[in-house]
């Protein structure tokens, strides 16, 4: 008995010495460091491109990263000027909080401050019955925007994070998220603020909100983006970092402390600042395939990369050269064809998964041939294989 064990562990212990080191996980991302929180994802900020995945697209409670989201849709549907008038709903909810006041009125830029700094729960639901008239007004608009930006694995219920059944995504769609709130230029001020002086109405001294993101004060490449915690969610963050051009964004959820889930952001920022390194795999304009053209004989048309494709590569030995490129050309079916129509696309892999795709489009106008044009076209034609060519 302990024979064959023995034989069993030697047979385990051979095959696993023939994995290659560095191969990616099913998002085409590297194994990376090891890290306590429950799920986690990291991505190229610029490009969606997941560098690092834990268990991404499993469904959790995400406390006040649920903030960002209502930080988003107000921005795009309020001025920052404008007045809120605090409700007693909104001033009662309770838990992390600016503790505002029924009736209190109070810009929406502070409000954000507030939401996005000290997480303040008053805020989220000041700011929510603002815009969407009410909670449940303003949770459909959510679920509004996250499917509009893909985000199919994620329901909320509010616009704080509070614990609620029908509340939850995943570290993938919050990296969605996220990458969409960053096109605003107003948020990404805001998630990068340490403190901020908040005037209050009927007060002589302002509130004082400081940022609950510990990186922004720990690590200098910090910049953003947002803390969570409630009991059933755990310790949970999205932080971002920009490094030399290149900006991470890291999600961490459910990580046993407050220390755990700092450590852990920050290592899977350092990770893929040290193990990767950005490439350009497409070149904007080069010709990659060349098709048939209908109703020319023998004529070809040439198709080229629509723009650029930059891709964070693993610089583990030999992982350049598991960067696959492959032309899918779409043959048109008729005439005219005009410069820069879409005739197929470019794919990227490596280890078999997709790393991004850009597409392939006409590199010149061709018309439509009149009789004149196809009689000198099939003249043309008798000669060549006259002449054998």
């Amino acid at each position: 008995m302990h024979r064959k064990i023995f034989v069993f562990c030697l047979i385990a212990s051979i095959l696993l010495s023939l994995v290659p080191a560095g191969i990616a996980n099913q998002t085409g991302a590297a194994t990376g460091p090891g890290i306590s929180a429950t799920s986690a994802v990291l991505v190229d900020a610029r490009s969606g491109q997941v560098l690092f995945e834990k268990n991404a697209h499993e469904q959790r409670s995400i406390a006040s990263t649920t903030k960002i989201m209502t930080a988003i849709i107000v921005l795009e549907r309020a001025k920052l000027d404008e007045i809120v008038t605090v409700s007693n709903s909104a001033s009662s909810v309770g838990e992390s909080a600016l503790f505002l006041r029924p009736g209190e009125k109070i810009t929406v830029r502070e409000l954000l401050y507030a939401l996005l700094l000290q997480s303040a729960n008053d805020a989220a639901v000041a700011l929510a019955e603002h815009i969407g008239g009410s909670v449940a007004g303003f949770a459909e608009l959510m679920n509004r925007k996250a499917n509009s930006i893909g985000a199919s694995d994620t329901h909320f219920a509010n616009p704080h994070g509070l614990y609620d059944a029908n509340h939850y995504s995943t570290p993938y769609d919050l990296a969605l998220i996220t990458r969409y709130c960053f096109e605003d230029g107003r948020f990404t001020k805001i998630v990068a603020t340490k403190e901020h002086d908040i005037p209050r109405q009927g007060k002589n001294q302002p509130t004082k909100v400081k940022n609950h993101n510990k990186l922004l004060w720990n690590y200098p490449y910090a910049n953003g983006v947002k803390t969570g915690f409630i009991r059933q969610a755990g310790y949970c963050l999205i932080s971002s970092a920009n490094k030399n051009g290149v900006q991470l964004i890291s999600v961490v959820l459910n990580s046993p402390s407050s220390d755990a889930c700092f450590e852990d952001s920050q290592n899977l920022l350092e990770y893929a600042f040290g193990k990767f390194k950005l490439e350009r795999v497409i070149k904007k304009g080069t010709t990659y395939k060349e098709v048939r053209l209908p109703e020319v004989f023998a004529a070809k048309l040439k198709l080229v990369a629509s723009k650029d494709l930059l891709i964070q590569i693993n610089e583990t030995p030999g992982s350049l050269k598991k960067i696959v490129v492959t032309s899918v050309p779409k043959i048109p079916d008729s005439l005219p064809i005009e410069k820069g129509t879409k005739l197929g696309e470019i794919r990227v892999t490596q280890f078999d998964c997709n790393l991004g795709k850009v597409d392939l489009v006409a590199a010149e106008t061709i018309s439509k041939p009149g009789q004149f044009e196809m009689l000198i076209l099939w003249l043309k034609l008798i000669f060549k294989r006259l002449a054998g060519e």
